[in-house]
């Protein structure tokens, strides 16, 4: 269980503060009890409320700073994601998002990068589907990661496009 003023990584909605832990707002007879979360990305004036025992969508505690550090420095190892029947695509890139793993952030974010290289030489467009991933996949590791290490997001994009582009 969270306290109030912990941080914590909610779905994608990325890294939240715990601002109040409350009865349902939505219904009275509701007996569970609630986290109400604030994003702490800039202009975000959106408030979560979300049972404490949710299960539904990920909510754990932030990576510590040695496993952040870690993981940049694993990142031109690790591998893209390989999708065999490109119809699959979607729900593949979906599930890593729904597990809520940095890695797997970064996997989506190399194997869009690879694609969007394949499609530029064969002069097509890089699907929609693709970008709105990426998207989604870079503000939840850029947000996390920024956090834990104290440093903007400009600065962990870049760390992060140098190791892709180290890539062994």
């Amino acid at each position: 269980m969270f306290d109030i003023g912990d941080l914590l990584f909610y779905g994608t909605n990325g890294v939240c503060r715990v601002s109040e832990i409350c009865s349902s707002p939505f219904d009275s007879n509701d007996a569970r009890q609630f986290y109400k979360l604030t994003p702490i990305a800039e202009n975000s004036s959106l408030v979560i409320y979300t049972p404490v025992d949710n299960t539904q969508i990920i909510m754990r505690p932030l990576i510590s700073k040695e496993e952040a550090e870690a993981l940049v420095a694993r990142i031109p190892e690790i591998e893209r994601i390989a999708v065999a029947i490109e119809k699959h695509r979607k729900e593949t890139y979906r599930e890593t998002i729904r597990e809520g793993n940095p890695e797997g952030y970064v996997k989506i974010i190399k194997t869009v990068r690879a694609r969007r290289e394949y499609f530029k030489r064969t002069r097509r467009r890089v699907p929609d589907l693709d970008n709105d991933f990426e998207h989604t996949a870079r503000l939840c590791l850029y947000g996390e990661l920024s956090t834990v290490l104290g440093i903007s997001r400009e600065e962990i994009s870049q760390i992060v496009l140098e190791g892709i582009s180290m890539e062994k």
